[in-house]
C-alpha cells in the first residue's frame, strides 16, 4: 500500500520561550521591580536601566540577550491549548519527503501564485475539523520566590515573546491508513509564562519539526523571575524519547481513557 501524507496545522498562537540562569545580583535587583521595566532593560541591553547588574556570569562589556539565557529550556512552539487541523497532501512529481528531518526535498514546482510548492493539498483547510491536543506527558518547569540563597537552587529568568503565525511544520506519514487523532500526542512543558508543545508523536514515534517555513508576528512580551530547584529539575524534567520506559507507560495510561 502506498504511503499517505498528512500535514498538521499546529495552531496560530505561541512564540519563543526561554528559561535560563541569571546572577543573584540581577535577581535581587529586579525581583520586586516592575516587569515592564525589566523587559525594557532586556530589549535595550541595559541602556534603559544603567544601574542594573548584568544578567549573566561572564557579562563584562555586554548583556547576554534574552534568547541566549536558555540553559533550562528554549523553544519556538505553539501553546499547548491550541487546537490543530489536519490536511492530507500529495507530493509533487519529483519531490520526496525525508522522515528523518521532516522536510521536503528535490525539485519543487514553481507557480506564479504560490512560488515554489512541494505538494498538493487534497482537502481545504477551512473544511477540516479542529482537534484538541492529547498531552501524553507534561513537564513542569516552575520556580518559586521563597528559596533564594538555598543550596541546590538557581535564580532564573523566564522570557516569552508571544506571537501569531506558524511554529514549525509537522507531517504524519502512514502506510495507507487514514490519520487517526487518537495516535497523535504531544509532550508539553508548563512554565511560569505559558504552556508550550515540546514534541509531537504519532503511534509512539517522535515526529521531526521542520522550521524552514516558520513565520510569525509579535503580539506581546512576558517575563518572570524566580528560583529554580535544580535537583528537582534534573530529576523530574525528562522530555520523552523514543524507546524510553516512560513513553510506554504514558502511552498505555492514555490509551485507557481514549
Amino acid at each position: 500500500m502506498s504511503k499517505r501524507y498528512f500535514k498538521i496545522e499546529t495552531g496560530r498562537y505561541g512564540g519563543e520561550v526561554v528559561c535560563g540562569a541569571v546572577t543573584p545580583e540581577f535577581y535581587e535587583y529586579w525581583v520586586d521591580r516592575d516587569i515592564d521595566d525589566l523587559i525594557s532593560a532586556m530589549y535595550s541591553d541595559g541602556e534603559d536601566d544603567p544601574d542594573s547588574p548584568k544578567p549573566c556570569e561572564g557579562d563584562e562589556e555586554y548583556w547576554t540577550a534574552w534568547y541566549d539565557i536558555d540553559n533550562f529550556v528554549h523553544l519556538s512552539a505553539p501553546y499547548a491549548d491550541n487546537s490543530y487541523r489536519v490536511c492530507e497532501i500529495s507530493l509533487k512529481e519529483g519531490v520526496t519527503f525525508d522522515e528523518e528531518w521532516g522536510g521536503f526535498e528535490t525539485s519543487p514546482e514553481w507557480t506564479e501564485e504560490n512560488g515554489y510548492t512541494f505538494f498538493n493539498e487534497l482537502t481545504e483547510w477551512e473544511d477540516m475539523p479542529e482537534h484538541d491536543y492529547i498531552a501524553i506527558a507534561s513537564q513542569e518547569l516552575y520556580a518559586s520566590k521563597d528559596k533564594f540563597g538555598e543550596e541546590g537552587t538557581q535564580p532564573v529568568l523566564f522570557f516569552h515573546s508571544a506571537e501569531k503565525g506558524a511554529f514549525g511544520e509537522v507531517v504524519v506519514v502512514t502506510d495507507g491508513e487514514d490519520f487517526n487523532p487518537a495516535k497523535f500526542r504531544v509532550d508539553c512543558v508548563e512554565t511560569e509564562v505559558g504552556e508550550f508543545i515540546m514534541s509531537y508523536w504519532y503511534d509512539k514515534k517522535n515526529l521531526p519539526i521542520n522550521y524552514d517555513w516558520s513565520d510569525s508576528t509579535g503580539k506581546g512580551t512576558y517575563a518572570w523571575l524566580g528560583v529554580l530547584d535544580t535537583e528537582d529539575h534534573e530529576k523530574y524534567f525528562k522530555p520523552l524519547e523514543e524507546g524510553s520506559t516512560d513513553l510506554e507507560d504514558y502511552w498505555e495510561a492514555d490509551e485507557d481513557v481514549l
